[in-house]
């Protein structure tokens, strides 16, 4: 996975990262209001080409048999690329910080103890 993604691999990412099942890319141009089907067929051949996305299935409309498209790196993944140590943390307080939701921080508190038990 080199290079940072260009801005239309970037909106055809961000689709299938907030999707929780396979897309086809009539699903993304749904998704997607300002781009045509000649934009999004060669930007997830660049996708599968970089290795970030795969075929994951086959779908069907009216006419025909469509492939069906997952990511193969998450978006945090994808962003932590482009993090150092101190943005990470600064990241991680932020978030602590800005939460209202007890159940998130337990969550974050229960990864924390089990992230302990591991490195001990």
């Amino acid at each position: 996975m080199k290079n940072r993604l260009s801005k239309r691999e970037l909106d055809i990412m961000e689709v299938l990262w907030g999707s929780d099942k396979p897309l086809s890319a009539n699903d993304i141009l749904t998704a997607i209001p300002d781009i045509t089907m000649n934009t999004i067929q060669p930007n997830l051949k660049k996708l599968m080409k970089k290795g970030y996305i795969e075929v994951s299935g086959v779908g069907y409309t009216k006419n025909s048999i469509t492939r069906q498209f997952s990511p193969l790196i998450t978006q945090a993944a994808y962003i932590s690329r482009y993090l150092n140590t101190k943005a990470f943390k600064d990241l991680s307080l932020f978030f602590v910080d800005q939460t209202s939701s007890v159940e998130e921080l337990d969550q974050l508190q229960s990864y924390i103890e089990q992230k302990r038990k591991e490195i001990q």
